[in-house]
């Protein structure tokens, strides 16, 4: 400030001389590199300047160390080069009007300098060196007997102490009078580059206040405040280094959002990760304006965030002797500068009134309108009020430059009330903090020395829990793991031992005179004395409890505080000093907020509590006043003003800590056994009272907290299941689990049941109700997958239990697969999804399940995944148990066709193995099919095979099963088949409840895929055989055996051709159309290769030269307008031209058929007309014709033609008669 130049000045000033000696002029530093200002006179004509600083050392700069800047009537000497200069740098700023202005001079000799207070005239032009010079000041400069102001002597603002100028006497003219012209220090409009430079770092490192404040001046006072802040010198620092790096921290140095919530739970780390954040941000390199605020420190009377912003910075500045700038001025400085100006607000429940929404959403509109950032550490209580307002994108407001007053200030900047609507836009951004992370834990259990197990597991990833244990460790209390509870309880009797020793210390008495006598100072208090004041300290502290509980805020004001803890004595310096308490506003406050929770929590009523905050107080009738004293004592009396008792829900959300350590006192005291009433009371209150009100608010956060406590909550099986099946039938009538109040059972969500720490079984069974209600997000489907990751070995068997679920998924967007599946489906997708996470218990799983879904599961996986499937088999096949080797029959058949190399080797010897047990013959069939199928061992087993097949009975050795063996042994497999066929009813593979047939389709279709000569001749003739044997297996014949011949294109040469005209001419030999009809149908539909298609065309042109049965000719119109699009349409005019006219309703068939395919009503009505043959026609083709002609698609015409068309005279009906009557319209001799 102003004052030490006055008293002081030449410790500033540099003295600019020539090599001869010669004063040129004075300079003075302006940035921490040694950079010195001075006017342009001062070196101009110099080709080395030398620098005599104020303790005598010599400086002598060249020609490049020289910038001179004679537009600007200024000149900059670099330092850097020769060391720098041991000279504090002076600050500088713009021109003030109307300022009394300080002025250096030289009196005497000996040159010693002074200080003269001179007037601003005020300013003018003036010409220099050619150049026009605007902003020149015009000093009234007081005569002084001997005192001399030489060019470049600094002008400073008197009230602010900045450089607003220096002297330039050669720019003096006769218009100036007496005045002394003095040029600006880089004022201007136009300032070069290395001046412009130079001001930035002059404002980023040299520090001013008042009227000349800018962004050094406001490092420094925010540097101040973080140091005095957080409850006491130091208390920012002491938090910061117990951080860790967790991932969910943070990370950055900047938030991105107007407004950032970082919401955790008491004990989480919260206050640390704001701590570290500010410790970053100041001791950066380019360090960044930081305030820290507790909610303690907000007022009732504040209306705006401003004002507290405002007294953080007035004590500061008094701190450091300067004046207190108003916060918009701070803050838009700092957004100018690059660097937003971000306030930490640790604990804003502490709050005297309550910080809702609605007041931070106008602090945020504040923020939004000067460019600064909020950053605030909360509990879930205030966040869940944040999140539900309407916030927008934080855009930061348009900043313009401020225009100083007429004396020079800032102070008329305007204020943002919390509660208006000024710039809108403030963005609202949440993260939150969970428990550490396992490798993040890890390292903190180290940095404490403390072993494996310390804390004890459920508290491990605990932040304050850990950092309790190692201080107490520290202090070599090491009993075995404790839970959290017992860490309070320990950190508590320390400190209280602690402050006694203090106590003890301080205020022994020492009889007069002792000292010199020569008697020497005890070695230390008595340990009864010191035993005595600790459990007096600790009555206190625990009065002090009870009291914060009875409190609103949760705090205890100064007069409590003074009354408990004296400062006479050393109570209160004892207690802080040990860290038991800590400065908070106007009060004081338990250092850690779970500490305090849990200490209050000892004295909380929670029979009380629970009645008022529940709403079960409006159930029962108040007690007379007159009555006798309520139960509970005072401390029920101070519970039930905690939950808000004098104004029926008044009491704060965020005080709901200690109600939950008192549940959680139960549950360690007294286990999860005791703990089971209270949450089945809770849960009454859920399940009862109405969503979005205080009760079921409560209800809904002291469930989960006191499940959360629980020592074993599968002790809570019962109640987790009322909550399960309630949820699921709320979701379901409310369409899905997303339409729950989130204040009620949509605060059960996925996270809530994973984060129980339930066994798998438990949670897998309640979450196996939960997602027949899923969302479109997916929640509960996300915490089974993540649960089948973290275990499949476990998951797996519990998912296959899901297989005889039958409740149905809900059909929103989102969920996979098509509307319609059931919990049954997702478990089957899930287990495919997963199924490389263990493969072999996978197989083994489902095997055990013995359910349909399991089968189809495992013949996916037989195709996909056949090597793990050859291990199953060959595992299952050693078993001692009857139904693994079932199992590896079944599933050894499924898998063959797929398994090569190694796995083909473990199903031979799983085949072996079965084959060898003799007390299970009804899995030989599978050994022989096995076997048979494998090359190497097919020769031994064959004639086994075979002579199972001739016996029957067998379900695992079918047709298929022996056609390996038809390329090697065609004669042996085909005299087995025809021995079979032979008796078709007792076929292979016929097992009850099969369909008719089924098993000589299942041979038909072997001899149809038969590539050997032999076996393809071979099997013409037992086809057509049995056709003349069974004329009832037409249609396997027809469709098993010639049409899948043809769809193969095996039918192509001359042999071919003739065998199957052959089997078509005993087709046609039979008078029975059901026998034509299939070859009809399967003759109908065209085949992919050319040839075979050929073949076909000539078969169905056979059978309809000969063919007059309408059931016959309908049947191929109906499968050629069916596969009308891929029939060539000249060969589909061709057919119909054949099959039409023996059709007496071919109008109607042909009507319908266009209606019910695209292509074949395009055929139909598209039909040339001078082509023949000619177009069918009748009166509902001519109707879909005209139709068409009119503009309508082809099939629409048709169903519309269809439904048009004139139907049939409808006979009168008959009336009921005891006398038989002719009907009517029956004339006599009527046939």
């Amino acid at each position: 400030m102003p004052g030490f130049l006055e008293r002081d000045p030449g410790r500033y000033l540099l003295r600019i001389r020539d090599l001869n000696g010669r004063l040129h002029g004075l300079g003075f530093v302006a940035d921490p590199q040694g950079g010195v200002l001075t006017a342009h006179e001062s070196v101009a004509g110099l080709d080395r300047v030398v620098l005599h600083t104020p303790g005598g050392q010599t400086r002598v700069l060249g020609p490049d160390a020289v910038l001179p800047l004679p537009e600007q009537g200024l000149a900059l000497l670099r330092t850097d080069a020769v060391g720098g200069l041991p000279v504090p740098p002076l600050p500088l700023a713009a021109v003030g009007a109307g300022h009394e202005v300080l002025l250096p001079g030289l009196e005497g000799e000996d040159g010693r300098a002074v200080t003269l207070r001179c007037g601003l005239l005020g300013l003018t032009g003036a010409a220099y060196g050619g150049h026009l010079l605007g902003g020149v000041l015009l000093l009234d400069v007081p005569v002084v007997g001997g005192v001399t102001v030489p060019a470049g002597s600094p002008v400073l603002d008197a009230r602010s102490g900045a450089v607003i100028a220096l002297a330039a006497p050669a720019l003096r003219g006769p218009q100036h009078g007496g005045a002394l012209p003095a040029v600006a220090a880089g004022s201007g409009a136009e300032v070069a580059g290395a001046l412009a430079g130079l001001l930035a770092r002059n404002a980023a490192a040299v520090p001013a206040y008042g009227s000349a404040l800018n962004l050094a001046g406001v490092l420094r006072l925010t540097a101040a405040q973080l140091a005095a802040a957080g409850a006491g010198p130091g208390r920012v620092a002491g938090l910061a280094a117990d951080r860790v790096d967790r991932p969910d921290g943070l990370l950055g140095d900047e938030p991105a959002a107007t407004l950032t919530a970082l919401v955790g739970a008491a004990g989480s780390g919260r206050s640390t990760e704001l701590a570290a954040l500010a410790v970053r941000r100041s001791g950066a390199a380019e360090p960044l304006p930081t305030l820290w605020l507790r909610g303690a420190d907000l007022h009732a009377e504040d209306r705006s965030l401003a004002d507290a912003v405002q007294r953080a910075l007035a004590a500061a500045a008094a701190e450091l002797g300067a004046p207190a700038p108003p916060p918009e001025a701070v803050a838009a400085l700092c957004a100018a500068a690059g660097r937003p100006l971000l306030v930490l607000l640790d604990g804003p429940e502490e709050a005297p009134v309550p910080l809702d929404a609605r007041r931070l959403r106008g602090a945020g509109q504040w923020l939004t309108g000067c460019g600064a950032r909020l950053l605030t550490a909360c509990g879930e209580e205030l966040w869940e009020r944040l999140a539900a307002e309407t916030w927008g994108s934080g855009a930061p407001g348009a900043h313009r430059a401020q225009e100083p007053n007429p004396d020079g200030d800032l102070s008329s900047a305007p204020t943002v009330r919390m509660d208006g609507a000024a710039l809108g836009g403030p963005s609202l951004a949440g993260q939150r903090l969970g428990p550490l992370p396992a490798e993040a834990a890890e390292r903190v259990r180290r940095r404490y020395g403390l072993p494996p197990g310390r804390p004890a597991a459920e508290d491990a990833r605990h932040p304050l829990a850990v950092r309790l244990a190692g201080e107490l460790w520290a202090e070599g209390l090491r009993d075995g793991a404790a839970r959290r509870g017992e860490l309070f309880g320990a950190f508590l009797d320390l400190r209280c031992l602690r402050v006694a020793q203090r106590l003890a210390e301080d205020g022994r008495p020492r009889r007069g005179g002792a000292h010199r006598r020569g008697a020497t100072r005890p070695g230390g208090p008595r340990h009864g004395r010191v035993r005595r004041l600790a459990a007096a300290v600790a009555g206190r502290v625990h009065e002090a409890a009870r009291r914060m509980l009875g409190s609103e805020p949760g705090g205890l004001d100064r007069t409590a505080f003074e009354e408990l803890f004296p400062p006479d004595g050393g109570w209160a310096t004892a207690v802080l000093a040990e860290g038991l308490f800590v400065p908070a506003g106007p009060g004081f406050r338990f250092a850690h907020g779970e500490f305090a929770d849990w200490l209050q929590g000892l004295h909380l009523d929670l029979d009380a509590a629970l009645r008022l905050l529940l709403g079960e107080a409006e159930d029962t009738p108040p007690v007379p006043a007159e009555g006798p004293e309520e139960p509970g004592g005072p401390a029920a009396s101070q519970s039930r003003r905690a939950a808000g008792e004098r104004t029926g829900y008044a009491v704060p959300r965020h005080r709901i800590g200690p109600v939950a350590a008192a549940l959680r006192r139960v549950a360690e005291t007294w286990g999860a056994p005791a703990l089971d009433p209270w949450l089945h009371r809770i849960w009454r209150a859920v399940d009862l009272r109405p969503p979005g009100s205080e009760p079921a608010w409560w209800a809904a956060r002291l469930l989960t907290a006191g499940l959360a406590a629980s020592p074993d909550p599968a002790e809570h099986r019962a109640l987790l299941e009322q909550l399960a099946g309630r949820i699921a039938e709320r979701a379901a009538a409310a369409g899905g689990v997303a339409a729950l109040p989130a204040a009620g059972l949509g605060r059960f969500g996925p996270a809530f049941w994973t984060g129980l720490g339930l066994p798998v079984e438990a949670e897998l069974a309640l979450l196996r109700r939960l997602v027949a209600v899923d969302g479109p997000e997916r929640g509960y489907l996300g915490a089974v997958a993540e649960r089948l990751r973290a275990d499949p070995v476990a998951v797996f068997p519990l998912l296959c239990a899901w297989f005889d679920e039958p409740r149905g998924l809900p059909g929103l967007p989102g969920l996979p697969g098509p509307p319609g599946r059931t919990v049954a489906d997702l478990a089957h997708d899930l287990l495919y999804a997963h199924r490389r996470l263990a493969l072999d218990e996978l197989a083994d799983a489902l095997a055990d399940a013995a359910h349909p879904r399991a089968d189809a599961l495992l013949t996916v996986l037989a195709a996909e995944e056949p090597s793990a499937l050859c291990r199953a088999v060959d595992r299952w096949s050693h078993d001692r148990r009857p139904e693994r080797h079932v199992a590896a029959a079944v599933h050894g058949l499924r898998t063959a066709p797929y398994a090569a190399g190694a796995g083909a080797e473990l199903l031979r010897f799983a085949a072996l193995t079965l084959l060898a047990r003799e007390d299970e013959p009804g899995l030989h069939g599978a050994a022989l099919a096995l076997l048979v199928r494998d090359p190497a061992t097919r020769a031994e087993h064959l004639p086994a095979a075979l002579a199972l097949l001739r016996v029957g009975g067998d379900a695992f050795l079918t047709p298929s099963a022996l056609a390996p063996a038809l390329e090697s042994d065609p004669e042996a497999v085909l005299a087995a088949l025809a021995d079979r066929l032979a008796v078709p009813g007792e076929a292979p593979g016929v097992l009850p409840g099969a369909a008719a047939g089924s098993a000589p389709a299942e041979t038909l279709r072997v001899l149809a895929d038969a590539a050997a000569p032999a076996a393809v001749r071979r099997g013409a003739e037992l086809a057509a055989r049995l056709l003349r044997a069974h004329p009832g297996l037409a249609g396997p014949v027809a469709v098993d055996y010639l049409g899948r011949r043809l769809a193969r294109a095996t039918a192509v040469g001359p042999a071919d051709r003739l065998e199957l005209r052959l089997l078509l001419g005993g087709a046609l030999a039979v008078r029975t159309a059901a026998v034509r009809r299939p070859f009809a149908e399967v003759l109908s539909v065209p085949v992919a290769d050319p040839a075979a298609d050929a073949l076909r065309c000539e078969l169905l042109d056979t059978l309809l030269a000969a063919e007059t049965d309408p059931a016959v000719l309908t049947a191929v119109v109906e499968r050629l307008a069916e596969h009308c699009a891929a029939e060539k349409p000249a060969r589909a005019r061709a057919v119909l031209a054949r099959a039409v006219p023996g059709l007496p309703d071919a109008d109607e068939v042909l009507v319908r058929c266009a209606g019910r395919s695209a292509a074949f009503a395009r055929l139909l009505t598209r039909w040339p007309r001078d082509a023949a043959p000619t177009a069918p026609d009748g009166p509902r083709l001519a109707r879909m014709r005209a139709l068409t002609a009119a503009g309508r698609d082809p099939q629409y015409a048709a169903a519309e033609a269809e439904r048009t068309a004139p139907g049939r005279a409808v006979r009168p009906p008959v009336r009921s008669t005891r006398i038989p009557v002719p009907e009517p319209g029956q004339a006599h001799g009527t046939l």
